[in-house]
């Protein structure tokens, strides 16, 4: 199902990566930067379900589908209210995640879930105005299983990507800022 964000909307910055703790710091510095008007959604308070290869492997395609539902709900509010939005839970975070999940499986087959699950984000992914991918520079075997899927993902889905790896530095969020596109006053 597509949730359809309205054509007269803000621009939609989507954080990805492997980590919150990650990607909350991309989200902090980008925040700071650009001011007050900036409204951030998805940050998660509990462990992330690639903080271990044991939670990854039990990802399926309709808890994928069920994520990318609830997180393209909030994206599609969020950019109601607010002329620039960041999210940190992006629908491309859960096609990899779940494609992290079945390689640990070894599943190959696509099967009908599968499928959809792919068509739904392949569809999805074109709202996102700006990807900043925040990459683990000493990345865990789940890390490691997750960003592989991700590069996937994006690379599959031609999505334009900045890479970053946390901790920041002020040159590298200047050059973010300036890349991001904003919609004419």
């Amino acid at each position: 199902m597509k949730i359809a964000l309205p054509s007269h909307r803000g621009t939609l910055v989507a954080v990805a990566g492997a980590t919150t703790a990650a990607k909350t710091e991309v989200v902090d510095a980008l925040a700071k930067h650009l001011g007050p008007a900036v409204l951030t959604i998805g940050t998660r308070s509990c462990p992330d379900p690639e903080a271990g290869v044991e939670s990854l492997i039990k990802v399926d395609g309709r808890a994928a589908e069920d994520a990318i539902t609830i997180a393209r709900m909030a994206e599609s509010a969020a950019v109601k209210a607010s002329p620039l939005v960041i999210t940190t839970r992006p629908v491309l975070d859960e096609l990899a995640r779940y494609r992290a999940a079945r390689r640990i499986r070894h599943e190959y087959v696509q099967h009908h879930v599968m499928r959809r699950v792919e068509d739904t984000v392949a569809w999805e992914a074109a709202d996102y105005d700006f990807v900043v991918w925040s990459r683990s520079p000493f990345p865990t075997p789940s890390e490691r299983a997750f960003e592989s899927a991700l590069d996937g993902v994006l690379k599959d889905l031609c999505v334009p990507y900045h890479s970053v790896y946390p901790p920041l530095i002020n040159e590298t969020v200047e050059r973010l800022i300036a890349s991001i596109p904003r919609q004419q006053a």
